[in-house]
């Protein structure tokens, strides 16, 4: 790292530092909240009294010394109401100028003098992430201990990643940067984290909720940010290092769902209300009987959804890239005017044509008939747009013309020349039509209505029709055999998409 640059992110770890120990937010005295409710209270008083005034003269029933003295009842309790109006005002106007200032260093802890509002924790079901020990002692103290933590550790973060890039001296390449690079990075999570965890505690009155101090949080998170951003540029293998932890982070976030549906399908409904858990449970056949028990045929449902799935995307692969190549090759009159169409098509949403389709079928006679959903899957015009790019692409038209030179007809030259060039790109939208035609609900809900036609999204649905108890395991397990052909597909053919990839990097 360049002395510069060293300086600069030292710079900006000490401005983070130094914003710990200043003071980052201020508990203002809301003691003219608090007699809000007393004001209303006597309010109601004053108007029951003046009502009970009123019916008295009216009614002319009451002696003249019961209605003098209700009058006076009445100007008592204007007089009490008087004077509560006036120490709300006197609050307000001192409000402003008292509160409690808070710093994140050196206690780390909130002032001893604040306490939660328990009312809005249990309302909003906030912070279900106590553990036990601070559920029992919430009532005693407001400095829980994950929080003071969290603060303690982002300065030990801070403090260390300086060290180690003093220490790295002025080596292009050192472990110590890597290391720092790590720790300021947590650095920056952990100080994202304690500056929201401050806004959201609900602070019971007399005091109000923490007013920020935005130069304060600006030095902060600034100070964090900016270095940690101009550490990793300045250093090849920090930026290396982290290029690798965001891949990572991506691919955890892609997995997780796949693995929280695999997870749920093994644990009872209960169990799913309470929370989310990444430890498979031991309700597995319990949930299949529920499935067997429901009608879940999964024979049938695999089978239908198999048939469907695989046969209009073959046809929809192999004729859209026959499509594609035409558009390519061949350039007749009305091309481009075909092509644009084709390019309108994709504009036009489903649903849009879903009442036409169904009609159409209908005259056809091809309702409660898998073919209304194999044979139309041939005009695929978002497939066709991407094979032409793609030929634009990769295709050299010389090698169609070689092959007519030495004889080659033009399906066979399709067939034998043009189709391996584009086994990636067929891969890719073969594994989306898949995709797409397997976890399609709509149309195969509108044309079957045959119990031995249906699919496994529609089985699927039909596991909510309960009215009496919604089993979520067996949903979660009908989920899971539903994804679990999708992913063996894209394993299967994900080395012809990586393939593409690399294809496509190549320059001539």
């Amino acid at each position: 790292m360049k002395p510069i640059r060293k300086i600069i992110v030292l710079a900006f770890i000490a401005i983070a530092i130094l914003a710990m120990f200043l003071p980052v937010a201020t508990f203002h005295d809301n003691s003219a909240n608090a007699l809000t409710a007393d004001i209303e209270k006597q309010e109601g008083k004053v108007k029951s009294a003046q009502d009970q005034l009123d019916r008295w003269i009216n009614g002319g029933k009451k002696s003249e010394a019961d209605i003098q003295k209700q009058r006076d009842k009445v100007a008592k309790e204007q007089t009490k109401l008087d004077e509560l109006v006036a120490q709300q005002q006197a609050a307000s106007a001192d409000s402003a100028n008292s509160g409690l200032h808070y710093a994140f260093l050196p206690s780390a802890t909130l002032p001893a003098e604040l306490e939660i509002d328990m009312q809005v924790v249990n309302q909003y079901k906030l912070y279900d992430s106590w553990n036990m020990v601070e559920r029992e002692r919430v009532s005693e103290t407001w400095s829980f201990t994950s929080y003071t933590v969290c603060i303690w550790a982002t300065l030990g973060c801070l403090a260390v990643a300086a060290l180690l890039i003093i220490l790295a001296g002025n080596k292009d390449a050192s472990k110590l940067y890597t290391f720092a690079s790590f720790l300021q990075l947590a650095a920056v999570l952990l100080a994202v984290y304690i500056v929201l965890r401050l806004m959201s505690f609900p602070i019971k009155l007399p005091y109000g909720n923490a007013t920020l101090s935005i130069p304060v949080v600006v030095m902060l998170l600034a100070g964090t940010i900016v270095s940690f951003t101009a550490h990793v540029q300045g250093v090849h293998n920090s930026k290396r290092s982290m290029i690798y932890v965001f891949c990572s982070f991506l691919s955890v976030l892609a997995i997780v769902p796949f693995w929280v549906m695999i997870v749920n399908a093994t644990r009872s409904s209960s169990q799913i209300q309470n929370g989310v858990s990444l430890i498979p449970s031991s309700f597995l056949v319990n949930n299949w009987n529920v499935l067997s028990s429901k009608g879940f045929n999964v024979a049938i449902g695999f089978k239908n959804s198999a048939i469907i799935a695989f046969g209009s995307s073959i046809l929809s692969v192999y004729f859209s890239a026959m499509t594609a190549y035409g558009f390519k090759v061949y350039q007749f009159k009305g091309n481009k005017f075909l092509y644009a169409v084709v390019m309108a098509i994709i504009m036009i949403p489903g649903q849009v044509t879903g009442t036409g389709f169904f009609m159409f079928m209908y005259q056809l006679g091809w309702v409660d008939n898998q073919l209304a959903l194999i044979i139309p899957a041939i005009a695929a015009a978002s497939t066709v747009f991407f094979f032409r790019q793609y030929l634009e692409a990769n295709l050299q038209l010389s090698l169609v013309e070689a092959a007519r030179i030495d004889g080659c007809g033009e399906f066979r030259t399709f067939n034998r020349i043009i189709l391996p060039i584009m086994v990636p790109a067929m891969a890719t939208m073969g594994i989306m039509a898949v995709i797409g035609s397997w976890n399609n609900y709509l149309t195969p809900l509108m044309l079957f209505t045959k119990p031995g036609l249906k699919t496994l999204p529609m089985m699927v649905q039909e596991l909510r029709g309960d009215i009496y108890r919604t089993e979520y395991g067996s949903i979660y397990l009908g989920l899971t055999l539903t994804a679990l052909p999708l992913i063996i597909v894209y394993f299967a053919f994900s080395k012809f998409i990586i393939a593409g990839v690399a294809l496509g990097g190549v320059k001539e």
